[in-house]
């Protein structure tokens, strides 16, 4: 009998084969992290269409084609719309919060729990201690969700370590 794993990845495979992506075609070539997302509780198909997005953006990286509109989107160069990044738990995004009283913005950095792509959110919490005065309602830690607009860089947990 399989196991729960199995099954749930017989069902992003089903999944990736809906949109013409066979897993076995891409997956040799750029490893996407399954198992990571089965863990995380991820279902099936919202699996199948990260897979499918980090895919693409590895090809339109590999081709030199990818967007430089945005970091980490996975659309190719010079694509219709708007840029569509892949933001990840645990990845860590750096917040621009405009102060409308003095009209100098702080930048911060929020660690992703989650996005709604459709409404263009990250939600996440704040990881540094603001300077500015937000009367007590914004510190480290304070959970949060803030516009695709609203970031300026984006970074992996990876790229934070120590490489000594």
């Amino acid at each position: 009998m399989a196991d729960a794993y199995e099954v749930w990845l017989d069902q992003v495979k089903d999944a990736l084969r809906s949109i013409n992506m066979q897993m076995e075609d891409w997956q040799g070539i750029w490893s996407f992290d399954f198992d990571t997302e089965y863990k995380a509780g991820t279902n099936p198909d919202d699996a199948a269409m990260k897979a499918n997005r980090f895919w693409w953006r590895e090809q339109n990286k590999s081709l030199k084609k990818d967007c430089q509109k945005t970091p980490r989107c996975w659309l190719p160069r010079d694509h219709q719309g708007e840029c569509q990044p892949l933001y990840e738990r645990g990845d860590y995004v750096k917040v621009e919060f405009p102060d409308e009283t003095t009209g100098i913005g702080e930048w911060m950095w929020m660690i992703v729990d989650h996005c709604d792509d459709q409404k263009r959110l990250v939600f996440g919490r704040l990881d540094n201690e603001p300077v500015n005065d937000y009367s007590g309602k914004v510190k480290t830690g304070s959970q949060m969700a803030v516009s695709y607009a609203q970031i300026r860089e984006h970074k992996k947990l990876a790229e934070f370590r120590s490489k000594n």
